[in-house]
């Protein structure tokens, strides 16, 4: 063995997804790793999360590059899996890999802190005196431990219930009552269409723009999930063109719905091509302020179904300006009365086993109230002042696509940096690095959405960068050459991270390769932004038009 390769002892809190893939991941760079879960079954948010509940993104995108799961035709037959459905999938995944006896279950950690005197780490139990000693931490604890509460004005006053998404079990919960569901996100979604079906009126609070609406199905579910469509191709176009492509995008939708309801459906438009065109008119709406490339996706058009099907006792409203003893002032000074109001407001990142740590010093706990913007960690995981002995894994969300790729990506990564295969750059590069990635982030995304959201990323722009970190990023020009078949699923299929598996350190090409021919996509608006790619490609490089250059085309 190379005497520069070394072996470490790591602490890993938590085994929900971002848990279990840094276990894997880990072990698989030969080291020793400890897990402390708190609940005792693994699965993280998933297992506590309302029952009814199903995914935004296929799984086709939210699966792990190496592990399909145990259902062989999801590849061909794509679907959205539901909560319990992607927890029994973790299950599976823990099996598959053998993770489960590195896990200590019912074992809250109390407290983390360096000891400097050793150079190690220390973790103590809530309820175990033993303190566990490591070489290396992985923070994978979630960001849905702390949720994020809005203070309304005259709260005090407000007689009905304030709850947040975190305390809704069941739909059935909203029956005969008056409810306001406030935010636009994907659970807020659910929710309002919940609250329109049960309940005796619902309101959909908005402050701003909603997020970029996409259905979770193309066409219905016949035709597959709409993030098929989540391409290489598709995430090249290059961000400055995001108005224009959003029109491109809508009105190609538009066409194909109209030309559908002509020619297959005698004319008859069905109840969800009625949601699918409102929802397209809403994206529309709002292009100067967000179009597709500036804001979050809302991957989920139940919102747009509660507002239309339900339009006799489903209304949108503007913020909430104040509250009175059983009503809601809005912010167009209109009144309504409720029973509840369900706040669909995110969750706020937590560490209390530092933050609250009698051992942990003054500085530490400086860093890790710092590692609370996860943008501000050197891509999203490294916080400069300690380098790789710490790192925060899962705290990046795409703006559109999956969070546990990414996840998966971290933890090789992280694995690497551990074994010594990779090293990272000096602080002053690292903070460097982090100054112009957040400035880029605003020019994409906006201050407002990045300062409000900020976990937030690009996922195809991040997915790239950590590969080529990595090494494990395909050479698409050589594809091309040697197996075309293989280069138009790379560039036109969803964005699998099988991708990522095709070379590399821990490369699986056979299975990569099986996984990617086989897996479902979805020709013809990939064609189309195949074809717009080349147009913005040409410009780039015959008249040098900087804004034309494709994304991830190059490092950020």
């Amino acid at each position: 063995m190379d005497e520069n390769i070394r072996q470490v002892h790591v602490g890993i809190i938590g085994s929900g997804c971002s848990g279990l893939v840094t276990l894997k991941e880990l072990l698989e760079e030969g080291h020793q790793c400890t897990v402390f879960e708190k609940s005792n079954s693994i699965g993280g948010l998933y297992t506590q999360a309302y029952q009814q509940g199903i995914f935004v993104s296929s799984h086709l995108l939210t699966m792990f590059g190496d592990f399909i799961g145990n259902d062989e035709n999801i590849l061909s037959q794509p679907r959205m899996l539901s909560f319990i459905e992607y927890s029994q999938y973790l299950n599976d995944y823990a099996e598959h890999f053998h993770l489960k006896e590195f896990i200590k279950f019912q074992t809250e950690v109390k407290s983390l802190w360096k000891d400097y005197s050793e150079n190690k780490w220390k973790i103590l139990l809530n309820n175990d005196q033993q303190i566990y000693t490591f070489d290396r931490i992985a923070i994978c604890c979630g960001v849905y431990g702390n949720i994020n509460m809005p203070i309304f004005k005259n709260q005090h006053l407000f007689q009905g219930k304030i709850k947040h998404l975190k305390h809704i079990q069941f739909y059935e919960d909203f029956k005969d009552k008056q409810v306001c569901i406030v935010g636009s996100g994907e659970s807020a979604s659910d929710m309002i269409l919940a609250a329109a079906q049960f309940g005796k009126k619902a309101f959909l609070s908005i402050r701003n723009d909603h997020g970029f609406i996409v259905p979770r199905y193309i066409h219905g579910d016949r035709y597959g999930p709409a993030d098929l469509d989540t391409s290489r191709v598709h995430h090249s176009i290059p961000r400055a063109w995001g108005v224009l492509h959003t029109y491109i995008d809508m009105i190609n939708s538009l066409i194909k719905s109209y030309l559908k309801c002509l020619i297959y459906q005698r004319g008859k438009s069905t109840d969800y091509d009625k949601v699918r065109r409102a929802g397209i008119y809403m994206n529309l709406k709002q292009i100067k302020t967000s179009n597709v490339w500036t804001t979050f996706g809302t991957k989920n058009s139940n919102l747009v179904e509660a507002l239309v099907k339900y339009n006799d006792k489903c209304f949108r409203k503007s913020g909430i300006k104040e509250l009175k003893t059983n009503s809601i002032i809005f912010e167009d000074n209109s009144e309504e009365y409720v029973d509840e109001i369900i706040c669909c407001t995110g969750f706020q990142n937590s560490f209390p086993f530092i933050e609250q740590s009698d051992q942990a010093d003054s500085n530490l706990k400086r860093i890790v109230n710092e590692a609370k913007i996860s943008h501000n960690l050197y891509k999203h995981c490294i916080h400069p002042d300690f380098g790789d002995e710490i790192c925060w894994i899962g705290f990046a969300r795409p703006a559109l696509g999956a969070i546990p790729p990414l996840m998966e990506l971290q933890a090789r990564w992280f694995a690497l940096l551990c074994s010594n295969k990779l090293k990272l750059p000096t602080k002053s590069d690292m903070l460097k690095q982090i100054s112009k990635y957040v400035k880029y982030l605003e020019w994409q995304l906006t201050p407002y959405r990045v300062n409000r959201i900020t976990s937030l990323t690009d996922y195809l722009i991040y997915s790239d960068d950590l590969s080529r970190t990595i090494g494990c990023r395909p050479n698409f020009t050589r594809i091309f050459f040697t197996e075309p078949k293989l280069w138009i699923k790379l560039m036109c299929g969803p964005l699998l991270n099988a991708h990522y598996r095709l070379c590399g350190p821990h490369a699986k090409p056979i299975q990569a390769k099986e996984i990617i021919l086989k897996a479902k996509w979805v020709k013809q608006p990939n064609i189309l932004y195949f074809f717009m790619l080349i147009c913005y490609a040409f410009f780039w490089l015959v008249f040098g038009i900087e804004s034309c250059k494709p994304a991830a085309w190059y490092p950020l």
